[in-house]
């Protein structure tokens, strides 16, 4: 009799993308060797002293950071001066000056400087942010719902400049400052695009300006403001001959997995954050519910741990096995203990928890980098040092897939044998960008008072910026965080400014979100309707603008195919509408 011969099925080839990691640049800055090495009373001696890190003063920084972008302002600067060279104006004839302290009275002049916003806190009401759901977003930005809008509100209005209560805005250097305003707009003059708004900018932006010194008070009109941007040095696509296949590779990135607790929003609706999880993991790795081969990477942009604030109650309890401790008592220091210790085992979980996870995708064969966040048990000053090995034992067992990197994040993808076909990617988790939507808002004050909607006999309503938004400007910054290390905090470095985007990235994203948005721009820094981006990407580079959201609360992934930069948003629901 003939055995029975049974056909085995082989799992399909999974795309491979070779990818070289650059994020080491941000490490080097994470971790000085001098705070890292040096123990004890080490760092007491005169000799030790010179070299630690926080020996240095943070204005080195703003000096470096001007450095690295002068040119790319001045340049971007000049092609506004040769289109206005036949203007009536005498525009044109404007001179780049090479320092403030040599500026003239009543000359166009061109200064590239650091934006410095002077705004007194006694004059503003103290803000009181909420921890809401721990991320990012809640915590600078109040939630709106019902009874908290008013707190959103008077978190933005804290933060909206308004030269009414005495708020000015400075261009800066080594040799001085000056104050700078916007020059009306006449009627006969149609205003442009590059018209200084001051909630448009915050303090650290590095930028070239074309005015003019008035001679009596001495404050610098701005006819324009020009911003460094990255340099042109991106991918140049073209979808004719990149076409899309079966198995076209595709960068997956997701942020917010809060591993450990279920989110708010779970609670509420009866929902699972592991069901969810596990979906993902059934779509990643089984070709009939999705194309899991042509998943090249997964980028984790922070967030992997739930937040501190989910393990407490409403009466400041936390849960531990079923059990509750007081928290925020002022009992002895028993119960304290008591407190960090089942805080401490809640991240142990939750960690376990991530860990299992994504050892589960790297057995399917999907590299992952692993970005660190807020809540995570690294260094809080950014840029922050990679989470440790021994928190994550299983995936760090598989040590050609797993990448722990920095956050800020940043690496090559080879999508092409042309050397010039590599894919920079370049994000971080988000808090960058959350951090400088406190300083980009417009006032709506006419809205208000159309809608009777007058609020403690404040009739000014303030409307703050999308995420998205914010990421764009950082784009057209040139630097992933312009708040620091002013707002944002940072490690002082005298040597450069690692925050400066020294390469254009063809794919520039940011994690834990509140939704899913993205945008195509161009090498100007200017949305590219995506129509017409077939157009675009043959003549100059493209660069997809992509936002994040917290999956724990959306349960949403981003894929973006790395021929053709197309990018799609899927969705993960266990609760029936």
């Amino acid at each position: 009799m003939k055995a029975q011969q049974h056909q085995v099925r082989s799992p399909p080839t999974r795309a491979h993308i070779p990818f070289l990691p650059s994020w080491q640049r941000f490490h080097e800055f994470a971790a000085p060797k001098e705070s890292s090495n040096s123990g004890g009373d080490a760092a007491t001696t005169p000799a030790a002293s010179q070299h630690h890190p926080y020996a240095r003063q943070y204005s080195h920084i703003y000096a470096a950071r001007l450095a690295a972008l002068r040119d790319r302002c001045v340049s971007n600067a000049q092609r506004t001066l040769d289109v206005s060279s036949s203007s009536s104006e005498n525009v044109g004839s404007a001179e780049v000056v090479e320092q403030i302290i040599e500026v003239k009275e009543g000359v166009w002049s061109v200064l590239v400087g650091t934006i410095v916003k002077e705004m007194d806190p006694k004059r503003r009401p103290l803000v009181n942010s909420s921890y809401g759901s721990c991320d990012t977003q809640s915590f600078l930005f109040p939630s709106v719902n019902g009874s908290d809008k008013e707190p959103a509100q008077e978190s933005l209005r804290s933060y909206l400049f308004d030269s009414e209560k005495g708020d000015v805005l400075h261009l800066e250097d080594s040799s001085g400052r000056v104050e700078i305003a916007p020059m009306e707009i006449g009627d006969d003059r149609e205003e442009h695009n590059f018209a200084l708004d001051p909630n448009r900018v915050a303090t650290g932006v590095v930028a070239a300006v074309i005015g003019k010194v008035s001679v009596e008070k001495g404050v610098m009109y701005v006819h324009s403001v020009h911003f460094a941007g990255p340099p042109v040095d991106a991918l140049k696509l073209d979808r004719a001959s990149n076409k899309q296949t079966s198995h076209e590779p595709t960068l997956l990135i997701i942020s917010g997995l809060g591993c450990g607790a279920d989110s708010p929003t779970d609670v509420s609706s009866g929902g699972s954050l592991a069901l969810r999880r596990e979906m993902l993991l059934e779509y990643l790795t089984q070709p009939k519910i999705g194309n899991g081969a042509s998943f090249c990477r997964m980028i984790v942009a922070g967030g992997g741990v739930a937040s501190p604030n989910q393990l407490e109650s409403g009466n400041g309890e936390i849960s531990n096995g079923g059990k509750t401790t007081k928290g925020n008592s002022h009992d002895d220091s028993g119960k304290s203990k008591s407190v960090n210790a089942a805080r401490s085992s809640k991240l142990a979980e939750s960690l376990r928890d991530l860990d299992i996870f994504f050892s589960e995708v790297l057995s399917s064969g999907i590299p992952v980098d692993y970005i660190p966040g807020w809540h995570d048990p690294t260094n809080a000053n950014w840029p922050q040092r990679p989470i440790h090995s021994c928190l994550l034992p299983h995936s760090c067992s598989f040590v050609d897939l797993f990448g722990r990197s920095t956050n800020p994040f940043e690496g090559i993808l080879s999508v092409g044998d042309d050397e010039n076909a590599n894919m920079r990617v370049l994000g971080s988790d988000g808090l960058n960008i959350a951090d400088l939507r406190r300083f980009l808002a417009m006032s709506s004050s006419s809205k208000i008072e159309q809608n009777n909607n007058v609020t403690n006999g404040d009739s000014t309503s303030v409307e703050g910026t999308s995420s998205m938004d914010a990421l764009h400007q950082t784009f057209r910054y040139g630097h992933m965080a312009p708040t620091g290390p002013d707002s944002l905090p940072t490690f002082p470095s005298s040597e450069s400014d690692p925050f400066v985007m020294q390469t254009r990235p063809g794919i520039y994203f940011a994690g834990n979100c509140e939704k899913f948005e993205t945008r195509l721009v161009d090498v100007n820094g200017d949305e590219v309707d995506e129509a017409n981006a077939m157009a675009v990407e043959g003549e100059q580079p493209v660069t997809r603008l992509v936002c994040v959201p917290r999956f724990a609360e959306s349960g949403e992934v981003v894929l973006v195919k790395l021929n053709t930069l197309e990018c799609e948003v899927v969705s993960f629901c266990d609760v029936r509408a």
